[in-house]
C-alpha cells in the first residue's frame, strides 16, 4: 500500500559506496537494524501515541466530523469544505482544501501503522518480558481506537495488520469488520494491561480500563448488550493499586473539561494535550480554536450547538430551582440573570456578540486566556465513568433489566443536583417501561455528553439514521438534516485519490 511504502522509506537508507546493497550508513540506522532494544521499543510506543494528537484525529477534524454533522451542531463557516461537511453536500473527494476528509483518512492510517510497527517488532525485542507485554498491550489498543474511528467516519477500510511491506493485500472491512477489529484488538490489550500506573510518568498510558471501555462501546454499537454489559460492570468494580474503587464521578462536572483537572477519576482514557510546541512539533489542541466563540479572532466558529440542544438542558432544574449547571459548562450564551458574566476576560456585550447565539464551551480556556491560539493544552477525554453509567443503563435496559437502569442514571443525575429520575416532575411515568426508558436515556445522554463527540455514535446505534421517521425527527432540531440521504450520508466519502491506491477498495455508496 502506498502510505507503508512511504514511511518505510523514511527508515531506509543507504550509502553512497558501490556496495551500497551490503554495507549500511554507520551514521544512520535503518529498519532493520532498529527495533532490537527496550529502549526503541519504548521510542516507538511513545510515537505511537502521538497521532492521536494530529489534526486528523483528537487535535480537529474528528470533532468537526463526529459534533457538527451530528444533530447537536451545524456550520456556517465561510471555508465552503466545512459547510458541506456539516451539511451533507460534499462535493469535492480530493482537492487539497478538502482536508476534512483526507486529513482524518490519512492520519487514522498512520496511527495503524505506527501502533503495527510496534506489534511487529516487541516480540523479538530484547527487553524486559513483562514492559515487552505492557507495550504490545498499549499498540494494541492505539491500533484499535483507530479502527473504531475508521468504522464511525469512512465505515469501510482496509484492515492493515502488520507494518511489512509485501505479502498479500490487505482485506477491505465494512463497518462490522472494522468494529470487529477494534474489538478483538481492545481484547487481547485488556489483559496486557495494568489496572493503573505507580509512575507518574505514565500518566496518560491506556490501562485495562480503557481497553474494557472501548471495548464495551463496540459491543454498543454491534448491539451486542450482554457482552457490552460484561466489561462495563467488570469497570465499575474494578479496584486500584491501594485496593479503592478505580473509577468515580468527580464532584463538579466542570473538571472533566479543563486542563487543570486532567486525568482525574473519571477518566478512563484521555489524549494528552500540552500546551506550546516540543522541538517544533505543536503538542496541543485545534478544537478551541476551530469550535469556540466566534469574535476579534478569539475563535473561529466553524461548527456551531443548536438551539435545540440548548433547549434540551432547559427541560428540567435541579432539586433546589436552578437550571442545569451542565448548559453553563457546555454552551457560551448570554445569561440575563449573569450579565457581568465574563468570556476571556470580557462580558457578553463588551464583546458585541449578539444575545440569540450559542457556541460551543466545552473544552476552551474561556477562563485562563484571552483568545484561542492553535495550542490548546487541554486534554480530550474520549471515555469517562458518566458515558460507562450511561451506556451501562442503556443496555440493562435493552436486555430488559430497566428497573436496574435507574441507580446508574440516578448518579449521573444526582452529581448535578437533577433529582433521582423516580421523583422527577418532567420526566414522569418512566416506570418498568422499556420504551419509555429508552427514551429517557437518549435525553441522559444528550445533556451529560453533548460536544463530546459522541452523538454521532449514539444516533446510529440508535437506529437514527435507518429510515424517514428519524431523519424527519433530526431535521425538526437540526435542518442540515433535510439533505440527509439514507444509505449514503450515514458515512462520509473516501478520498477520491486513495481508491485506486489499494486493491479492492470501492468509494461508499452514494458518492
Amino acid at each position: 500500500m502506498r502510505y507503508i511504502a512511504l514511511f518505510l522509506a523514511t527508515f531506509l537508507v543507504s550509502s553512497c559506496s558501490e556496495d551500497f546493497l551490503e554495507r549500511t550508513n554507520p551514521n544512520q540506522q535503518s529498519a532493520a537494524d532498529y527495533w532490537k532494544t527496550e529502549d526503541e521499543i519504548l521510542n516507538g510506543i511513545n510515537a505511537a501515541y502521538r497521532p492521536l494528537r494530529f489534526n486528523g484525529c483528537y487535535s480537529r477534524w474528528l470533532h468537526i466530523l463526529y459534533v457538527s454533522r451530528s444533530d447537536e451542531g451545524w456550520s456556517h463557516s465561510p471555508n465552503p469544505h466545512f459547510q458541506s461537511y456539516s451539511n451533507f453536500r460534499t462535493g469535492s473527494y480530493n482537492d487539497a482544501a478538502a482536508e476534512g476528509i483526507f486529513f482524518p483518512w490519512l492520519d487514522i492510517y498512520k496511527g495503524i501503522f505506527w501502533a503495527n510497527q510496534v506489534i511487529d517488532n516487541a516480540p523479538d525485542a530484547e527487553m524486559d518480558p513483562e514492559l515487552r507485554d505492557r507495550v504490545l498491550g498499549e499498540a494494541l489498543f492505539l491500533r484499535g481506537i483507530h479502527y473504531f474511528n475508521l468504522a464511525g467516519t469512512f465505515g469501510r477500510g482496509p484492515i492493515q495488520t502488520t507494518s511489512f511491506a509485501g505479502g498479500e493485500d490487505p482485506p477491505i472491512g465494512e463497518q462490522e469488520d472494522l468494529y470487529r477489529q477494534a474489538g478483538k484488538d481492545f481484547e487481547e490489550a485488556i489483559s496486557k494491561l495494568p489496572v493503573e500506573y505507580e509512575d507518574s510518568n505514565d500518566f496518560g498510558r491506556v490501562t485495562e480500563g480503557a481497553a474494557r471501555g472501548m471495548l464495551a462501546r463496540i459491543y454498543m454499537q454491534l448491539r451486542e448488550w450482554d457482552n457490552a454489559l460484561e466489561q462495563m460492570e467488570t469497570i465499575v468494580e474494578m479496584k486500584g493499586l491501594n485496593g479503592q474503587t478505580l473509577y468515580e464521578l468527580v464532584p463538579n462536572y466542570g473538571d472533566n473539561f479543563t486542563a487543570a483537572n486532567e486525568n482525574n477519576s473519571e477518566s478512563l482514557f484521555e489524549v494528552q494535550f500540552a500546551y506550546g510546541t516540543l522541538a517544533g512539533i505543536e503538542l496541543g489542541s485545534q478544537r478551541a480554536k476551530f469550535l469556540g466563540l466566534q469574535v476579534d479572532g478569539c475563535a473561529w466558529a466553524d461548527a456551531d450547538p443548536r438551539m435545540s440542544l440548548y433547549n434540551d438542558f432547559l427541560l428540567e432544574k435541579t432539586t433546589t430551582g436552578d437550571p442545569d449547571p451542565r448548559l453553563k459548562h457546555t454552551l457560551f450564551y448570554y445569561d440575563p440573570e449573569n450579565p457581568a458574566e465574563l468570556f476571556y476576560g470580557k462580558t457578553w456585550d463588551t464583546w458585541g456578540l449578539e444575545r440569540g447565539t450559542i457556541y460551543w464551551k466545552k473544552y476552551t480556556n474561556y477562563d485562563t486566556q484571552t483568545g484561542e491560539d492553535y495550542n490548546s493544552g487541554i486534554n480530550f477525554r474520549v471515555l469517562r465513568l458518566a458515558d460507562i453509567y450511561l451506556m451501562l443503563a442503556e443496555a440493562l435496559n435493552e436486555v430488559g433489566r430497566t428497573a436496574e437502569s435507574y441507580q446508574y442514571i440516578n448518579m449521573v443525575r444526582n452529581r448535578v443536583g437533577m433529582p433521582d429520575l423516580e421523583n422527577s416532575t418532567v420526566f414522569t411515568g418512566v416506570g418498568n417501561n422499556q420504551a419509555k426508558m429508552r427514551e429517557q436515556i437518549k435525553h441522559e445522554r444528550t445533556v451529560e455528553l453533548a460536544g463530546e463527540s459522541t452523538r454521532w455514535f449514539d444516533l446510529e446505534r440508535w437506529g437514527m439514521f435507518e429510515n424517514q421517521a428519524d431523519i424527519n425527527w433530526l431535521a425538526q432540531r437540526d435542518e442540515e438534516f433535510l439533505n440527509f440521504e439514507i444509505g449514503t450520508h450515514n458515512r462520509f466519502p473516501i478520498p477520491y485519490r486513495e481508491v485506486p491506491l489499494v486493491k479492492g477498495l470501492v468509494q461508499n455508496p452514494g458518492y
